[in-house]
């Protein structure tokens, strides 16, 4: 009995110690003193506690709103945490509505152990600052005082949102450990809440409902009360490891653990309960029934005039709706603000020759429907703004078009040069859109592309008895693979260009570039060009020794962990092919090839064959390396980590010559 009465005091007594770890402004020396993460040893730093409570607080002006108040401790551990002294919050303003969020700090405080003392630091008025994104989002950002390897760091902030359509998202993870993170809400019972757990993981809930009464005036002449029923709910979830950096990642936020909490009814007594959007067919009818939408997408009377010199009746459907892309493109430039609503309208956007990317692709559906092609909005939220985990009008933020040709369906974007049929630019593919049908109706439309985008290089080359190589290139690429390159190239001059060749490919030399088909985005793109090169083969003991594709070699593994939780995201299927011809010089023979080697993945969703073979003074190399679908689950990795290793390994191997 005596055993188990001091086993209970133990626990009671670090429960009570853990208590007052995470009360807010009572850091400890033990806090200060601690060097290293107890769990991830190489953390640069890490969150000691993360609190927050979200509530809906009614406001005679503006009704409810939501007031979120936050409360965090970090750790400094290293000099590359420091950046962990600078904190920041984006916030949304609206179309130009400065009052719509607000964000504010408070208790800012950095502590530090000196003489075995704690000194504290307190932010001054210089140390926060406003910062705007774009038209839509503001930063504010605080730069914490006296940041040193050590410190612990403390601070307080609210925001306070006006729109009570989504509640502030509460991240549990961070690119740093988190030892203990807590979220609240306390929700009047008349308005129902989606709320989602984002993420990997097992977050301890607990959820009562309780009465409360706010004043809502008091004087003289009376007072007056709003009585309702609170849903409090708590969210805990202890020893969160860092988000872990990894390749081929669509986005961290889909996989961060978070909550997100999105509006889904409002119930008060005596009026009907008001339900907002729960399945697709309702977004859609809601964004297809909005008065400026609907005005919108029905404009005319703005680019006939114009329409009349793009188009002619001798051309078939898909001239006409090139011709149109080609003409909206070039006529309307983006402004890289992102919105399924136009912010200019379709007709000033037109006549400005600028505006989002709703100005740009409405006009492109405008003209497209003109010209009697069947062409619907289809909305999608961007690579960068994450997976919809349900139905929302909220958490798109772009809008593209579906063009049905000759009974085939086309995804198109005018905001982009160098984009074409369902070859969309990146930032659009991501798993789903929403098409809004003729009858106001939703279909998915598949984002993900499915075809496989091919880079294929051949190689004639000779080596010498010097170790010098000379040869030719042929390199083509199509789709996705030529989008990139057209990218990339229509942003640099063609001597920068070669320049970046040279020193990515070991310095060679280059001579005689010529690139055929850059601007008809329809072909496939040819790139020619010689080099020669003194650097790729290395002479030894009257040996010849050189890796089989030459400069196009691939030395390291992208994939480097030994586990991983993410799925694997190539965007698109691709297919990287070399076929190589190599002379050897005169007096020489081969010592040693590579042996041919054929893997695969399951369903052949990975394929990579390697095949090697001489004739007298040649030697064929051929090496295809074939990703057949787009994304893959984690549960795949080890395999893919191991066909990777593979391929990095045969094109390492070496080739030998040796005198004869």
């Amino acid at each position: 009995m005596k055993k188990f009465k001091i086993i209970f005091f133990l626990l009671l007594f670090s429960n009570l110690l853990n208590a007052q770890k995470l009360e807010f402004g009572k850091v400890s020396k033990q806090e200060l003193s601690e060097k290293n993460h107890s769990i991830d040893t190489a953390a640069v730093a890490a969150i000691l506690f993360k609190k927050a409570k979200t509530s809906l607080i009614y406001t005679g002006k503006a009704g409810f709103i939501s007031e979120t108040d936050y409360e965090v401790r970090l750790k400094i551990y290293k000099k590359e945490g420091f950046s962990w002294g600078n904190y920041s919050i984006p916030y949304y303003i609206g179309w130009g509505n400065p009052d719509n969020d607000y964000v504010s700090f408070s208790e800012v405080t950095t502590y530090n152990l000196e003489n075995n003392k704690i000194k504290k630091s307190k932010l001054t008025s210089l140390g926060s600052f406003k910062e705007k994104i774009n038209d839509y989002w503001i930063k504010k950002t605080i730069t914490f005082p006296n940041v040193k390897e050590g410190s612990v760091i403390e601070f307080k902030y609210k925001i306070i949102t006006l729109s009570i359509v989504k509640l502030p998202d509460f991240d549990f993870q961070e690119t740093i450990p988190v030892n203990f993170a807590e979220y609240q809400t306390e929700i009047p019972v008349n308005f129902g809440y989606n709320t989602i757990l984002n993420g990997d993981s097992k977050v301890e809930k607990e959820t009562k409902e309780v009465k409360y009464g706010q004043s809502l005036y008091s004087s003289p002449m009376g007072s007056s009360y709003l009585n309702y029923t609170l849903r409090k709910s708590k969210y805990t979830l202890k020893n969160i490891q860092a988000l872990k950096q990894e390749p081929f990642v669509d986005n961290y936020e889909n996989y961060r653990i978070k909550i997100k909490n999105e509006l889904s009814s409002v119930a008060f007594r005596g009026f009907p309960i008001e339900k907002f959007s729960h399945t697709w067919n309702e977004v859609t009818k809601d964004i297809s029934q909005n008065e400026y939408f609907k005005n919108q997408i029905q404009s005319k009377g703005y680019f006939e005039n114009d329409l009349k010199n793009v188009v002619n009746d001798s051309m078939n459907e898909t001239e006409k709706v090139n011709a149109i892309l080609d003409h909206v493109k070039h006529k309307i430039k983006w402004n890289k603000y992102l919105s399924y609503f136009p912010k200019l309208g379709v007709e000033k956007a037109y006549i400005n020759g600028d505006g989002n990317v709703a100005d740009i692709n409405l006009n492109l559906l405008i003209m497209l429907r003109s010209e009697g092609v069947k062409a619907y909005p289809v909305l999608v939220s961007t690579r960068d703004n994450g997976l919809i985990y349900f139905p929302s009008r909220e958490d798109f933020n772009y809008v593209i078009v579906k063009a049905i040709i000759n009974d085939k369906q086309m995804l198109i974007d005018a905001t982009d040069l160098n984009s074409t049929f369902n070859i969309l630019p990146i930032r659009v593919l991501n798993d789903k859109g929403i098409m809004i049908t003729e009858s106001e109706e939703s279909e998915e439309i598949n984002l993900s592309p499915t075809t496989l985008s091919k880079s294929i290089t051949f190689i004639q080359a000779d080596i010498d008895m010097q170790g010098m190589i000379n040869g030719k290139i042929r390199s083509t690429k199509n789709d996705y693979l030529a989008y990139i390159f057209r990218t990339i190239y229509t942003n640099i001059s063609q001597d920068l260009y070669l320049e970046k060749l040279e020193s990515d490919y070991n310095n060679i030399e280059i001579s005689d570039y010529n690139i055929d088909n850059f601007k008809d985005l329809e072909k496939t793109i040819i790139e020619t060009f010689s080099f020669s090169s003194e650097t790729e083969v290395e002479i030894n003991d009257n040996k010849i020794i050189f890796n089989p594709l030459l400069f196009y070699t691939n030395k390291s593994n992208p994939f480097i962990s030994e586990t991983r939780t993410m799925p694997i995201d190539f965007i698109f299927p691709n297919q990287d092919k070399y076929v190589i011809n190599i002379s050897i010089p005169e007096g020489y023979e081969i010592e040693h090839l590579p042996e041919p080697t054929n893997v695969y993945l399951h369903n052949n969703s990975i394929v990579f064959n390697f095949n090697i073979s001489s004739d007298k003074n040649k030697i064929t190399i051929a090496s295809t390396f074939d990703i057949n679908q787009a994304t893959f689950s984690p549960i795949y990795y080890d395999d893919i980590r191991n066909i990777f290793k593979l391929y990095i390994e045969k094109q390492t191997e070496s080739i030998i010559l040796k005198r004869k």
